[in-house]
């Protein structure tokens, strides 16, 4: 079957090429200029923040969301399930549910747990991504994505600067434990004023893969059952520009998947039957007008609909379990933006509503429905040796329940500082400072699901303090480059919401932390130099990148309890990735590892509750080439070659050996 796709791809290609000459004709295109240019320079040093651009990860080619942000420093990507289990990112141990995911300015939602699944992620339309620690030094967005303690943000290729020459892009990718994942994209200006792009993208693994189950000095070689997931997305992006001033963007999203969920491997292992199915689909309109030079609004309507489906055949209850879940989510915001008459001074004020609705299957579900606003009011300054920001935002939350007891309602006002001196006179050297107090409310999942919810459980409450430089080196036509940056904070949670899965990925226990002290070390550097140069653009390059956690997350709950002063569940105390990339004309090399160190998979720090460190080492190659109006890429990938057994989440380990081949075509 590979070779047969194989095999279209190149027809693919071939079809290119007949229609050519009469593009030509009909339009003039511009000159591709291909080469090495040095990795993106950090823009926005008011608070820390990693950048990864497309041309970064089509380096070392990642097949989901998930593997990308684990290049950043100060990130804990949990894997539940290894090819194609769900992966969420906790942001310096504040949990997943406080870090946010913006997709093109809007963020992704689910009131259910939370936690946005990495996996759903379509990355082949990923132009780039920054994670923000605080939150994004823009003021210009809507009051939502203030209500986090970190934010990822993706901007897709959905803009209109198209920063690619090529209209259509096909793509296929096999590899280990029968891996699928054929792709189609389009992106074209449709005129001066109108543009689309569509993406569609199947993905289907068979997952059982081999492990070595530990007897206690024994051990057994056994195969994961019940690991497979099929998946697919469609994405579909418009741009009318029906004035000078104004802009519509519409973009809609799906999202289904349908998978197996192995079950935890213990003693006396015997395979999971249950099953678990998802539906997303969002449709996020917003309207950009320019009212006059100094002042810009924007509006937002969003419409997001979930399905979730979890059945147990062999449940040990009365009945086997099926059970459904349905959210709906209806969201808008309006925010603008004024620029004042002095120079560098901006103001905005932004009011976002959003109501969520669950019901389910089950008897005498609570039914909840939960009415939030925000409102957040910014003012930035920005002079050559100073940049100061503040922000005051305003939470409020009103949950109606169908059944079962009434919760009240919750008030709360989270302001942010933050400070950005630049004691050189430009941006080679910044030293900054911010101050975040954030609030997070808990889940539907967490208070109403029968199975996992906690109805007693209280909000979680989160300061940040954080500290650091960067050094950028300036760019005066040297053939090397070099960013160094290191951040030292602190986080004070109370009340923190930890969930942890019980007998499956589906079945959780949730419980408040009553006081936890997080204390960590962020450390990045990247070099890289550019050799043999063509014109504007260097034939050579080599790249590196360097990141490195320190930290320390400690229950302070009760000084006599069993787990005062350990270090929290699943968060190690030092973890680290690193990055080698040899650019040439038409191949690239890539080399990446990424380290954790001891975790614990409860808070209580014994030797029976302990997982061990661990390095994942991979490689990669990319070969591309244009062949006639063609251009074509060729990547493979070898993943964790060292054959490291080892788990992200106790009783899933996680793939061995493993290979990705990738095959693209850009006509």
């Amino acid at each position: 079957m590979g070779l047969f796709l194989f095999s279209c791809l190149f027809l693919l290609c071939g079809r290119a090429q007949a229609q050519g000459t009469l593009d030509s004709v009909q339009e003039l295109r511009p000159v591709e200029v291909r080469g090495h240019r040095p990795a993106a320079r950090s823009a926005n040093l008011l608070t820390s923040v990693q950048v990864l651009q497309a041309s970064e990860l089509a380096r070392f080619h990642p097949a989901q969301l998930g593997e990308a942000v684990k290049q950043f420093a100060g990130v804990n990507v949990k894997d539940y399930g290894g090819v194609g289990g769900m992966k969420t990112v906790s942001v310096r141990s504040l949990g997943a549910a406080h870090t946010a995911v913006a997709y093109d300015g809007v963020l992704l939602s689910d009131a259910q747990n939370g936690q946005i699944d990495l996996g759903k992620v379509y990355l082949d339309q990923v132009k780039s991504m920054a994670l923000y620690n605080g939150q994004n030094v823009s003021i210009f967005q809507p009051a939502r994505n203030f209500a986090s303690a970190s934010l990822l943000s993706l901007e897709t290729y959905s803009l209109p600067d198209f920063d690619s020459l090529r209209t259509w892009q096909a793509g296929f990718s096999f590899g280990s434990f029968g891996m699928l994942s054929p792709s189609l994209s389009y992106r074209r200006r449709l005129g001066k004023r109108w543009g689309m792009s569509a993406a569609l993208r199947y993905d289907y693994v068979y997952g059982n893969y081999p492990f070595v189950l530990d007897l206690g000095g024994t051990s057994q070689e056994l195969e994961r059952e019940n690991s497979d997931v099929q998946s697919g997305n469609a994405e579909v992006d418009f741009y009318f520009l029906p004035a000078s001033k104004h802009r519509l963007d519409l973009k809609m999203v799906y999202y289904g998947s349908e998978r197996g969920l192995p079950g935890a491997v213990i003693y006396y292992y015997r395979p999971s039957a249950q099953r678990l199915e998802d539906q997303n689909a969002f449709g996020v309109l917003r309207h950009t007008w320019q009212v006059s030079p100094s002042v810009t609004q924007r509006n937002v309507l969003k419409y997001n609909f979930l399905y979730n489906r979890f059945q147990d055949p062999e449940s040990l209850g009365s009945r086997p379990v099926d059970d459904r879940y349905w959210q709906q989510e209806a969201y808008l915001s309006s925010v603008t933006l004024y620029q004042t008459p002095v120079k560098g001074l901006s103001f905005s004020g932004a009011l976002d509503l959003a109501f969520n609705f669950l019901r389910s299957n089950e008897p005498d579900f609570a039914t909840p429905v939960r009415s939030s606003l925000w409102f957040n009011l910014a003012g930035k300054y920005t002079h050559p040796y100073v940049e100061v920001m503040l922000n005051g935002l305003v939470s409020a939350f009103f949950d109606r329940v169908r059944s079962g007891p009434q919760p009240g309602d919750k008030f709360r006002l989270s302001p942010f500082a933050s400070v950005a001196v630049f004691p050189l006179g430009n941006r080679s050297l910044s030293v900054r400072v911010f101050y975040k107090d954030i609030f997070r409310m808990p889940t539907f999942n967490d208070l109403y699901y029968s199975r996992v919810g906690n109805t007693s459980l209280r909000p979680e409450q989160a300061r940040q303090l954080d500290a650091g430089f960067t050094y950028l080196l300036p760019d005066k036509g040297r053939i090397w480059h070099l960013e160094v940056s290191a951040d030292f904070y602190r986080n004070w949670v109370r009340d923190k919401i930890v969930a942890y899965p019980t007998t499956n990925l589906f079945i959780w226990s949730m419980m408040n932390v009553d006081r936890v002290e997080i204390t960590g070390l962020d450390a990045v550097l990247k070099a890289g130099t550019a050799f043999g140069r063509s014109g504007l653009a260097s034939r050579f390059g080599l790249d590196m990148q360097l990141s490195y956690t320190l930290q320390s997350a400690l229950d302070k709950t009760d000084p006599d309890g069993p787990t005062y002063n350990h270090q929290i569940a699943y968060t190690p105390r030092h973890s680290g990735s690193a990055r080698l990339t040899l650019s040439m004309p038409y191949v690239s090399l890539s080399y990446q590892a990424v380290f954790s160190g001891i975790r614990y998979a409860l808070n209580q720090n014994i030797p029976e509750n302990r997982l061990e460190a661990y390095v994942e080492h991979g490689l990669g190659l990319d070969v591309r080439f244009d062949w006639e109006k063609a251009g074509i890429e060729i990547g493979a990938d070898w993943l964790n070659f060292t054959h490291v057994q080892y788990e992200v989440v106790r009783g899933y380990p996680m793939p061995g050996s493993n290979y990705r081949v990738h095959l693209r075509c850009r006509f």
